[in-house]
């Protein structure tokens, strides 16, 4: 989803609120108030046998997440209010908020995450994409974890993995590889999807001297997608590089240790793949 689409929805929201009878201040009151209360339930422990006052309702569920004084709300109304809470993370400057309300963010996007809220996933790229947001890396867990491997969300991943002035190594790192792991499981069934895959994959490879594409995740992704990648230059290049990089981890290191070693000793010449045109 580009920029335009996602103010568009958060538009979109402020037209509910608008439109209601309830304002946004007391829409924000009902959404704190939810989220003060399940920060304090601990989130590992179990909530059968849990001994509560008479009227507190458990916050695993929407009802008992939302429950409390309704003053005149109903259920689908506060639903619509912790919607828009979530629209408001994308422009708001969460870096600056107190401590008490950086800790309700997360636990917000902690509810998404245990609700399965696929409704979250425009203010979730938001939040994302908002160089003055927190919990981003949560937020980019969120929205591959809830949306279709497509053409939209391979923008969005492109966007956040060659970033690296306005992203950390482990938000891009997070993006590329659970991307990268979508793909490998994606099976494409009409041409369609095998068109959104392809140029996924495309994407990846244009991008793939940056570091998060020196995961070993991302040289699978090759060999499975591009014809006789396994045994070929291009992939001799990827592993060097990976090789050469100074925050190339352990793992990252044995891996193409070893198939630097493969390639090199495999007595065959190393033939060069062009993959995605222009003599790439």
């Amino acid at each position: 989803m580009n920029a335009f689409r996602i103010a568009a929805y958060a538009i979109a929201m402020a037209m509910v609120f608008s439109a209601s009878a309830h304002t946004t201040a007391e829409s924000n009151i009902v959404v704190r108030s939810a989220l003060s209360k399940t920060l304090t339930f601990c989130p590992h422990v179990l909530y059968d046998g849990l001994e509560l006052l008479d009227g507190v309702e458990v916050p695993d569920t929407w009802r008992g997440f939302l429950s409390g004084d309704t003053n005149g709300w109903t259920l689908a109304e506060k639903k619509a209010a912790f919607d828009w809470f979530l629209t408001t993370l994308g422009t708001n400057d969460c870096m600056s908020m107190d401590a008490e309300l950086r800790e309700e963010i997360m636990a917000a996007i902690a509810k998404c995450d245990e609700f399965n809220h696929t409704n979250a996933v425009p203010a979730m790229k938001a939040l994302a994409l908002n160089p003055r947001g927190i919990c981003r890396q949560d937020a980019i867990e969120l929205v591959l974890k809830f949306s279709a491997v497509d053409h939209a969300t391979t923008e969005f991943v492109e966007t956040i993995m060659t970033n690296a002035t306005g992203y950390g190594l482990m938000e891009r790192g997070t993006v590329s590889c659970q991307y990268a792991s979508r793909l490998l499981s994606f099976n494409a069934t009409n041409e369609n999807q095998q068109i959104v895959a392809t140029n996924a994959v495309a994407m990846f490879y244009k991008n793939r001297m940056l570091a998060p594409n020196a995961f070993p995740v991302v040289d699978h992704l090759f060999v499975r997608y591009i014809d006789d990648y396994a045994m070929s230059s291009n992939r001799l290049e990827h592993a060097l590089n990976a090789l050469s990089l100074p925050d190339c981890g352990p793992v990252t290191r044995r891996k193409f240790t070893s198939v630097t070693n493969q390639l090199l000793s495999s007595g065959q010449p190393l033939p060069w793949i062009n993959f995605g045109g222009g003599g790439n």
